[in-house]
Parts: C-alpha cells; structure tokens; sequence
C-alpha cells in the first residue's frame, strides 16, 4: 500500500522494523512532547475482516482499506502506525496489524501473525480484538490458538508483575446478530478463561489469574454495509471511550509507562526480543501431521525391529562368541527396517520425512550398538590372548629380544583386530571400532608395561643380592681388621660393587628398551641399596663396638708379629704392648663414631676427641702395668712419638659433648655419651687382659730360675758315668750326639713346645703333632743344606795344601798322635782287656789310626756346627 501522510510503517512484512521512519513519525507528529500522557491502541484479528476500516471510523485515520469491488485480497502488510485526530484530550496512536489466517503467507508461513499479534500485546495499553460474530463458539475462526500462544509467550519472555500494568482485551464483535450480547460475551469470557488455564506457565505464574494481567472488555458493531448508519453511531460512541471524560472511558493512568522520547527504542527492543524467541516458530497443519505420523511409523518400524527373530538370534549369539558375518547380518536387518519406513513414510513432507528418517537410522545403530560392541570386545579379547602367548613364547625362545618380541606380538594382535574388524563393521551406520581398538592398544601396552616391569624387579631383585654379596664379604673383613684407610677402602668396595651390579643389571636388562629416566632410576636404586647394604654394616659394626675394641686389642696384644700367641716371656714389654693394643681399640672407636667420606686420612674433630679421651686411661693403665712389671717396662712406659696430642687441632672436650660438632644426625654412628660409655666398658675387658698376662710373665720367670735337685743331678753323675766317658772318649758318638742334640733343640723350637704347653698338655701336643711333619722336612732341608755347605768348604780346604805327598804325612802324624790317645782311652776305659794278644793290639792300633784321621775330620765339622747353632741362639 501507499504511504499516507498520517500514517507509518513500523515492521515491514519481512519483520524488518522501521527504526528511522518510526522515529521521524515521532518527531513530527508531536508525540515526543505528550511525554506519559498517550495510550498506544492496536487491532488484530483476521484478514479481511475490516480492522482497517473500523480504525479509520472510531479514531479518524487513513489506514488503507479493502476494495471489496477487487476482490477479498490481503490490503495491510505488517504493523502500520498512525495518530488519532479525533481524539484530543490523550495523544492516541492506533496500531493497524497484518490480519491472520491470510492466503498470501499461507499454512506453512504462520510465524509472523504470531509475532505481530504478541508485539501488538506487548505494547499496546488497549488492543482490540476483531472477532466475526459468527465465528464465536469456534476453534480457529475465533483466533483462540493464536491468542493461546501469545498469552504463553508473553508470560514468558516479558515476566509481567501482577496488577502492576494491565493491558485492557476490547473484543469487538462485528456483525453482531440477534443473540444477546451478554449470552455473546459470557461465550467468549468462558472460552478465554479456559486459554488461560491451559497455557504452560512459569513457575511463578502457576496461581496467577488472567484478570491479574488483562482487563476483558466486550462491545458489538452492526453491519457495516447492511446497517451502515447504526454503525457510524455506534464507532462514535466507541470513540468516546478512549478519551478521559467519556463514558466507561479506557483510557489508564501512565503507571510504568515509558515517556514518548523512549517509544522507539522501547519497540525497537521488545521486537528483536519477539524475533529471537523460537516457541513462536509453530509449524504448519501438513508438518504437524508428518511428524505425528513419520513418528508414528519410526517407533512401529524400531518395536518390530527388536522384535524381529532374526535380530534377536543375532543378539543373543553376539555376547558369547564371534559370529561369521555379524556386520552383514545387522546391516541386511538395518536396511529392511530403514526400507520399511521409506515405503509408509513417503507420501509425507520430505523435509519431516528425511529428519525422522535420520533419527531413525540413529536408533537403530544404538540399538545394533550394544551386540556390536561385544563383538568387538571378544575380539579384542581373543587378540590379547594371541599377543600374550605370542610375546612369551618369543621370550622363551630368545629372552634378551624383550621389546623387539613385544612390538612385534603388539603388531600382529593390532593387525589381527583390525582384520576381524572387517567381519564386525555395520554398513550404514556410524559404528566405529576405533575405541575397542584404542582399548586393545591400551591394554597391550600396559601388558607390556606390567611385564617390563616385572622383568625389571626381578633383575634389580638379583642384582641387589648380588650388590650385598660383592659389598658384605669385603666389608665385614675390613670392618674386622680396621686398617688405616678403612674409610677410603669402603667407599672403594662400594663403589666397585655398584659398578660391577650395573654392568650386570645392564647385561640382564639388554633386550628391554629404558629411557634416559628409567635408567637413571635403576642407578639410583642401586646407589641406594649399596649406601642402605653398607650403612647396616656400619651400624651393625657400631652396636658391637666394645666386641670390635676388644678383638682389636686381643689381636694387637696378644699376638706376636707372626700371628701366634704371645707365652708371655720375661722379654716381653707388657705395658708397651697394652698401650699400643689400647691405641689400635681407641682408633676403632673413632673410625666407628661417624660416617666418614672416602677421601677422610684421619685427624678430624672427631677423631681428635676420642683420642683426647682415650689418651689419660691409656698412659694411666701403661703406668700402673709398669709399676707391677719388671723394670724394663719402665723404659717404654711414655707415649710413643707415633701418638699426637688430640687436645688441640680443633678438638672439643668429649667429656660433656652430647653430639658431634658439623656432623648430621644421619652420619651419625655412636653419640658422644656412648663412645664414652664404650670406652669405660673396654677398659675394665682390657685391664683383665693385661692382668692375667702379668701373672703368666711372672709364672714363667720364676718357673726359668728353678734349678735341678741336687739328688737328680747326683744320680745322673753317678748312673751315667760310663756312657758319659765312652761318648766323651768316642768321636763318632761325640758326634752322633752333638748331632741328635742339635737336631733336637732345633726341632724344639721350632714346635716352640714352652708356649704350646701353655695351653694345656691335650691342646698342646695335639697342636705339635699337627705341624711335627712340616717341622721335621723343614729342619732335615736345612741340615741336609747345611752339611753340603761344610763339605763345599773341606774340599776347598783341601785343594789349598802344598800337595799330595805333605798331606799324607800330615794326615799320618795326625794319625799317629790320634792312635797314641786313642790307646790310652782304651785303656783307660776297659782295664780288663790288658791280657789281650799282641797281634789284637796290634791290629786294633791300626784301626784307630784310621778312626782318629775320620776323627779329625769330624771334629772340624764338629765346631763349625757348634758355631752355627751358637749364633742362631744369639
């Protein structure tokens, strides 16, 4: 239609709305000045029904009206706006709306008489609603859906409060027939209550009444073309009703009304609000019935579905083992069901169709979902069982093939899936089998996991057995004998320990892929499992410091420099021996006090204090064994030059320390209070020890000075007065015995029999008769070395004479002089062969003549023997 002067469009018919032309028609019009004193009037109803004209005869507009002579064709497109010149007292602008039910939109476009009738409701302070009087009573000719939707609406999007703002509902009834007009309005009042009522509402709405938001109001007009001039009377006296004076005047106050400056801002807003609200997007009549009945046949087609046998079979059998097929078999079902649904839905709307059909083919994949996933499951299932026999007995046949053998059985159990996958997969449906799969990846890989670890701990578990072994034997040993550098030598064994276990680990470990982190972690393990195996030792060494004092002083003084026992001979310096036996246990003490590194020497504060303390009781204990020993005690008494005073270099008085300076808890091995506690508790053990070697020293002289008796000795000199002549007269049993005594008393002393006896008479001779057989080759060796020595030197004796003919002259001389002596003992020792012949003389001279040149001989050897054995005792 044409644009009037008076008149304005407000929301052209594609609901675009007219900000600019609104606000000019503001500004020119005067509406801007009227501030809160104006009503806005609206009209909706049916298309056709002469809203247009009853506007422009009760308000004096221009609105542009239907030529009945063109036919009945839509005349008001959108929502028109004009002012009222009839109506002075209150500034009044009338509303004109694109009437419903129209042709030109048609079924299917019903959304914007929904969204214009709602705007009109919204901003209108009066809206009249155009209702033939021959449509009252019924369903649509009466627009009671419409008016329905927009009651709901408008509850929900613009939250109206109660009795504050009550927009006056003006039915008027056109065309008004004999029926009274109250049997007419009580109609239409029941008919709007019951809208009411049944309109979904807010929770806060639910007790609300409809008189608590609207103000009904009902009036009837005659004929417009059969009772013209009733009609004009009756628009004049419905004018008068929307000024201030007049009767049963619907003019409100302004309460919450917005001034006239914000009208166009206050519709633009309450329009993009209406547009954007989606529940006025109602379908059409053919849509509604599609989707009732496409619903109708989806649900029919999904029952029959479930209830098909063959699916059923197929369900029941996916659960408990892989079937052949099963994608074929539930694609074939699918697409019969999906067919099914195609052939009844057809004859509806496509675009209904098509979303049902959709919605559909989603439910059933859901349904097919279930057995396919189990499906899957057991396959997954079988492949993890082929990847577990797969991976063990590759490490069966190979065990440092590890990761090789573990990618290798992930591989073909992944490979393995994806071929049965084929069988499982649905066709025509979104069905994946990439989650099992991620699944079954997943849990091969942490298979592989919970074996490499295994495989890991056991490793670790036997290295760390064999890291305590390579540890424990060295250590105790060092921790048993203390040497100097027992610090130095610990952290060594260690140290070579933890290498030699990760070189093993490492060797056990070759066909397991670790990263930079996991073996890190393993060297840390076995650095800590070294420092936890070392750190027992060390404290076990600590509990049993006085054992370990003790052992080191009973080694130190009671033993000799070759390791034997010491038997305690007048020689022996037993104070000296103590105090250096004392030394070695307080030196124990110290090296077991702290934790110590590897490159510690000795001499620090600890040290210094232990031997501070120890260093009084050890010159005492020295003193007092001196004062009960011989006097040579006396002598080596004071201090070696080896001991240092430990008062000084930073040393600290142990007497009342109770921890050890600059050393952490952790280092710590024996406090303070116990290393003294330890100290006193060596020196009462030690004290005994020195004690009792006092006594045997003591014994041992006083049992050297004891001489034979007087008797023994007598009756040896009288009992053995012959044997002791033939043997002193005789060279060869002169020499025999010199020989068997020197045999004797060296074999005597090297079975050192004084301090075997010592022990006791059953300990000693079984402890001789042990070594008597290396004793005896040992001393044969020796004299047999020692008589070719003496040999050696008589030959070179001999080779130095003038010559022959002198030697036996000199040897005959000797002889001669030899057998005169050797008559004369003879003589002198058997008296009673004088009466023996001449010739037995005679040759009896001649034999010892050769015995007394033998003699000779002997006699050298003789002395050079005696010599030797004279400075060996030396």
């Amino acid at each position: 239609m044409a644009a009037q002067t008076t008149c304005c469009q407000v929301i052209d018919g594609d609901g675009t709305f007219k900000e600019q032309e609104v606000d000019a028609f503001v500004h020119q019009h005067g509406v801007i000045e009227a501030r809160t004193n104006y009503q806005v009037v609206a009209i909706m109803g049916p298309q056709s029904s002469g809203k247009s004209t009853l506007m422009n005869h009760v308000f004096g507009t221009s609105f542009q009206e239907m030529d009945a002579m063109t036919g009945r064709q839509q005349t008001t497109k959108g929502v028109w706006m004009a002012k009222s010149p009839k109506v002075d007292d209150v500034c009044t602008l009338i509303m004109d709306l694109e009437g419903s039910d129209g042709r030109e939109r048609g079924e299917d476009d019903t959304n914007f008489e929904r969204q214009s009738a709602l705007f009109a409701l919204a901003v209108a302070d009066v809206l009249l609603i155009n209702v033939w009087c021959h449509d009252i009573g019924r369903e649509q000719g009466s627009g009671k859906p419409l008016m329905k939707t927009i009651f709901q609406v408008n509850l929900k999007l613009f939250a109206p409060e109660p009795n504050r703002r009550r927009t006056v509902l003006l039915f008027v009834i056109r065309d008004k027939s004999k029926t009274p007009m109250a049997k007419l309005a009580e109609i239409l009042a029941e008919d709007v209550h019951k809208m009411w009522d049944s309109i979904s509402k807010p929770p806060q709405y639910t007790d609300s009444k409809l008189e608590d938001f609207f103000e009904v109001q009902y009036t009837a007009l005659p004929h417009y073309e059969d009772k013209y001039e009733d009609f004009l009377a009756d628009t004049v006296v419905l004018r008068r009703r929307f000024t201030q004076d007049g009767d049963d005047s619907l003019v409100r106050a302004a309460n919450g009304r917005l001034p006239a400056d914000s009208l166009v801002l206050s519709t633009r807003n309450i329009w993009g609000i209406i547009r954007s609200q989606k529940d006025l997007n109602l379908p059409a009549h053919k849509v509604m019935v599609a989707n009732i009945r496409c619903n109708e046949i989806k649900l029919e087609q999904l029952r029959n579905f479930s209830q098909d046998q063959a699916w059923q079979a197929l369900e029941a059998g996916s659960s408990s083992s892989l079937m052949r097929d099963f994608g074929n078999h539930a694609a074939g079902l699918l697409e019969s069901c999906l067919e099914g649904y195609e052939q009844e839905a057809m004859y509806f709307d496509s675009s209904v169709r098509a979303e049902h059909y959709t919605d559909l083919a989603s439910k059933l994949a859901g349904v097919i979902a279930g057995p396919f996933k189990a499906q899957l499951g057991l396959l997954a299932a079988q492949q993890l069982a082929a990847f577990d026999r797969d991976f063990k007995l590759a490490l069966v046949d190979n065990p440092n093939r590890f990761s090789a053998a573990a990618q290798a059985a992930a591989a073909d159990a992944l490979a393995g899936f994806d071929e049965g996958a084929k069988d499982v997969a649905v066709a025509g449906t979104e069905l994946s089998a990439d989650e099992a799969r991620g699944s079954l990846e997943a849990k091969v890989q942490e298979h592989i996991e919970k074996a490499k670890h295994a495989a890991v701990k056991e490793a670790l578990r036997r290295t760390e057995d064999e890291l305590h072994k390579l540890i424990a034997v060295p250590a105790v040993e060092l921790l048993q004998s203390f040497p100097a550098n027992l610090w130095q030598q610990l952290h060594t064994v260690r140290s070579q320990a933890v290498s030699t276990a990760s070189t093993d680990l490492s060797s056990a470990l070759a066909g397991v892929t670790l990263s930079a982190e996991e073996q890190a972690s393993l060297q840390s393990k076995l650095q800590a499992a070294a420092d936890k195996k070392l750190g027992d030792l060390l404290q076990e060494a600590a509990l049993t410091r006085v054992t370990k004092m003790r052992d080191v002083f009973n080694s130190s003084f009671g033993l000799d420099e070759h390791g034997t026992p010491r038997t305690w001979r007048p020689r022996d310096n037993i104070p000296q021996l103590a105090r250096q036996a004392r030394r070695e246990a307080a030196r124990v003490l110290a090296l077991l006090a702290v934790k110590r590194s590897g490159d510690y020497t000795g001499g620090d504060a600890v040290e210094d204090a232990i031997m501070a303390m120890v260093k009084k009781d050890i010159d005492e204990g020295s003193a007092a064994a001196s004062g009960s020993s011989s006097s040579r005690g006396d002598a080596a008494s004071a201090p070696s030059s080896s001991s240092r005073d430990a008062s000084g270099g930073g040393a600290f008085d142990l007497a009342t320390a109770t921890h050890w300076p600059g050393v952490p808890k952790q280092e710590v091995l024996v406090a303070p209070h116990e290393a003294r506690v330890a100290w006193r508790e060596f020196m009462g053990a030690s004290a005994l020890a020195v004690q009792q070697a006092q006594v045997t020293q003591q014994a041992n002289l006083m049992a050297g000075k004891r001489s034979a008796p007087v008797w023994a000795l007598a009756a040896i000199l009288f009992l053995g007065w012959n044997e002791f002549m033939a043997v002193l007269w005789n060279p060869v049993y002169l020499l025999l015995g010199a020989a068997m005594f020197l045999f004797g008393w060296q074999l005597y002393g090297e079975l050192d029999v004084d301090a075997e006896m010592q022990r006791g008479p059953v300990v000693g001779l079984l402890n001789m008769w042990n070594k008597l057989g290396d004793v005896l080759r040992s001393v044969v060796a020796r004299n047999i070395e020692m008589v070719a020595n003496l040999g050696g030197t008589v030959s070179d004796m001999v080779q130095q004479q003038p010559g022959a003919a002198g030697q036996g002259q000199g040897y005959a001389l000797a002889g001669a002089a030899a057998g005169s002596d050797g008559s004369g003992v003879v003589q002198h020792k058997q008296p009673r062969q004088q009466h023996q012949s001449a010739a037995g003389l005679k040759q009896r001279g001649v034999g010892q003549q050769a015995q007394q040149q033998e003699g000779l001989q002997m006699t050298q050897l003789r002395r050079e023997v005696e010599a030797q054995s004279e400075g060996k005792d030396a």
